[in-house]
């Protein structure tokens, strides 16, 4: 060991786009030393970032030039908050979107992709061949025709998703609650992880919309015979953030 001695190396202190690195493949079998240019180094780095928002109810993705990786965020629309057409009656909210999230690589997405963003309740958004899905949340239910104090109606259930590397439900709609013969109150809607349920009614109320995106809708109450509509979830939402390889 006495007779070794590490090489010395000369400082690179002006490099150039075609000066040589040194690449080592299999460092843990047979090492074959390769050599790039630090301008072929750098189209392996990332230097900027774009993002499209897709909001159409179907399309196609295609990638920006340079893409090399692309981090998918899919939300389903919220559910509604039910209608409520009986002499006394309150509803619940609908229940928030649910949420994927995937980094996919430009091999994987490769020259472009079709979607679905759920506009609505009961629509589902989706990027076909990648296998991603961020679900509706369900619509509000309704007391019926009552003024039993204490008497309630469920919220939705808040809307699954699949084949992320994240899936997020949705939150559940609030319940509606009866407490009176004269007063009540619709459920909050489910929020999403990107937009909240609407608020929750008072006495004699529509119910109030999602907040963009995949906020479920609000339920309503009545006791005065006064057809009164749930609040609409909002729709849903695709955000593509691509990774851009240098140039």
């Amino acid at each position: 060991m006495a007779d070794q001695k590490i090489t010395a190396l000369t400082e690179l202190t002006a490099p150039t786009a075609d000066d040589l690195l040194a690449a080592v493949d299999d460092p843990a079998g047979s090492p074959i030393t390769k050599y790039l240019t630090i301008a072929k180094l750098l189209t392996l780095l990332v230097k900027d970032v774009a993002v499209q928002v897709l909001t159409s109810a179907s399309g196609t993705y295609t990638p920006t030039s340079g893409m090399k990786a692309v981090l998918f965020i899919l939300v389903g629309p919220g559910g509604n908050g039910a209608n409520i057409t009986n002499i006394d009656e309150a509803s619940g909210g609908g229940g928030g979107g649910g949420t994927c999230i995937k980094l996919n690589t430009a091999a994987q997405v490769g020259a472009s992709k079709t979607y679905t963003v759920g506009a609505s309740s009961g629509n589902n958004t989706t990027i076909t061949g990648l296998s991603l899905a961020a679900n509706s949340g369900s619509n509000g239910s309704a007391t019926g025709n009552t003024t039993t104090v204490g008497a309630q109606a469920a919220g939705g259930a808040g809307g699954t998703a699949s084949g992320g590397d994240l899936n997020v439900d949705g939150e559940r709609g609030q319940r509606a609650v009866i407490y009176s013969t004269t007063n009540g109150c619709g459920g909050r809607g489910g929020s999403s992880l990107f937009g909240r349920g609407g608020a929750q009614s008072g006495t004699a109320a529509a119910g109030n919309a999602g907040a963009a995106y995949g906020g479920g809708g609000g339920g309503a109450h009545t006791a005065d015979d006064t057809d009164r509509s749930g609040g609409a979830g909002a729709a849903g939402v695709i955000y593509a953030i691509e990774f851009l390889a240098g140039t």
